[in-house]
């Protein structure tokens, strides 16, 4: 009995480990095969000649280049900031000046919200004549079209376009690109700081102003406003601009510490923290995917990922399309300190809502090549061009033609989900069956 017994007993260990280890095979087995399949999804070789070496890519249907994502739930769990970058500090150099070291940064910028009738000739006139008498930097100035200005008089001289510094040469030369339709205060508004902002970092810069004048009402494009302002920079071969800094017309930067700087190798993103002008609700935070607002980066970066898509009519969405640009393209988004990257921000009425643009964010990857800056020539007019110093005021035609943009139907959109699913569907088989296949060899 007692011999029985302890087989019994000795038995149960035996089976419980046994049981523990098939668990921990399972387990182990199906992580790999997930981790080959959003391997293989996500990093997906670029180059040419690894596309052709692929031996997967011969036998799934999955498009090589190209990922359809479920935005809504993608956008709050992704992360698209650099975690180990470090934003550039270079040393102090007279020819080569980066904002931190000038001498007339002082922190808090004391923005301006100028009465309603201020023109752009009165910009004009403030920064050309009124500004440069200016003796008693402590002077408080007060004109017809605002009061109580404590901007400082920094010797700046206009030519060839640009504004520059005098007596230092900036490390980068900026152009600074607003878009808008309609919001004539806020953009003159605008305008009006953002030459002493621009000043106290000692930057050498011109503004573009990218209005669309038709079609007018709900059809806003904002990419298409980017783009066509970047094509006419790059048309523009003597500014030879070195960062883009595009900018929302309604945010005023509250802190000279946040350079308007592009970083070498990463797009930086400033809008961290925003208050509404008069508001006492305190600053708010945005989800961390997000990169309007301002968003600075070199022409480089601009043309890696093809600009804006140009099918984002209304407000809303062409954004987060940049975004899974970056992410595509592998490219990871930069941001200040949030003590420093805050904004107030002018009242203005909020746009029709674009209500395609989840539809086109779900295959903006696949868009890529064939969607942005480079095809933006076609679709866009220049009706006329104001040039002053202070302002580059161009007007543009956007050619809103339905044939154009055509949102994906209900069906179109469902089609395209279970196509996507049945591709990953077949990509696991074909991983796992390679790995049998494999082991068995």
């Amino acid at each position: 009995m007692r011999k029985i017994y302890w087989r019994r007993n000795s038995l149960t260990p035996i089976i419980f480990l046994v049981l523990l280890i098939c668990f921990i095979t399972f387990i182990t087995t199906f992580h790999i095969n997930q981790e080959s399949i959003i391997s293989f999804i996500y990093h997906t070789p670029n180059n040419c000649d690894e596309l052709a070496r692929n031996s997967l890519l011969h036998q799934s249907t999955i498009p090589p280049y190209h990922l359809l994502i479920p935005y809504q739930e993608f956008a709050m769990r992704t992360s698209i900031s650099c975690h180990s970058y470090k934003l550039d500090e270079p040393k102090k150099n007279p020819s080569k000046l980066h904002p931190r070291h000038s001498q007339y940064l002082r922190g808090k910028f004391p923005y301006i919200v100028p009465y309603s009738n201020i023109t752009f000739n009165d910009i004009e006139n403030f920064y050309t004549k009124i500004l440069v008498t200016k003796k008693n930097q402590s002077k408080i100035l007060q004109t017809s079209f605002a009061s109580n200005i404590s901007f400082e008089n920094i010797p700046y001289i206009y030519k060839n376009d640009m504004w520059h510094p005098v007596g230092v040469i900036s490390a980068q030369r900026t152009a600074i690109l607003i878009p808008l339709q309609g919001r004539d205060f806020n953009a003159k508004t605008f305008i009006f700081n953002i030459h002493a902002f621009a000043r106290r970092q000692l930057l050498t810069y011109t503004i573009l102003l990218i209005e669309q004048v038709h079609p007018l009402g709900h059809r806003f494009n904002k990419g298409r406003l980017f783009n066509a302002g970047v094509r006419y920079i790059q048309n523009q071969e003597s500014l030879n601009i070195t960062c883009l800094i595009l900018h929302d017309v309604d945010l005023i930067p509250e802190n000279d510490g946040n350079f308007y700087t592009c970083e070498p190798i990463h797009p930086k993103h400033t809008t961290i923290r925003v208050q509404q002008v008069g508001s006492k609700r305190g600053y708010t935070r945005y989800y961390e995917f997000l990169i309007g607002g301002v968003l600075l980066l070199t022409m480089d970066l601009y043309k890696k990922v093809n600009g804006f898509s140009n099918l984002y009519w209304g407000w809303g969405g062409e954004d987060d399309d940049l975004s899974l640009r970056f992410i595509q393209r592998r490219i990871c988004v930069v941001r200040p300190s949030d003590g420093l990257a805050i904004y107030a921000a002018l009242p203005h009425p909020r746009g029709q809502r674009n209500n395609a643009r989840f539809n086109l964010l779900t295959w903006s990857t696949i868009r890529l090549d064939t969607d942005g800056f480079a095809q933006i020539d076609p679709m866009i007019r220049f009706v006329e061009i104001q040039k002053r110093s202070t302002v580059t005021h161009i007007k543009l035609d956007v050619n809103a033609n339905e044939d154009l943009y055509k949102a994906p139907s209900i069906e179109e959109y469902q089609s395209l989900t279970d196509q996507t699913d049945e591709h990953i569907t077949t990509t696991r088989k074909t991983i796992i069956t390679k790995k049998n296949v494999s082991t068995i060899t």
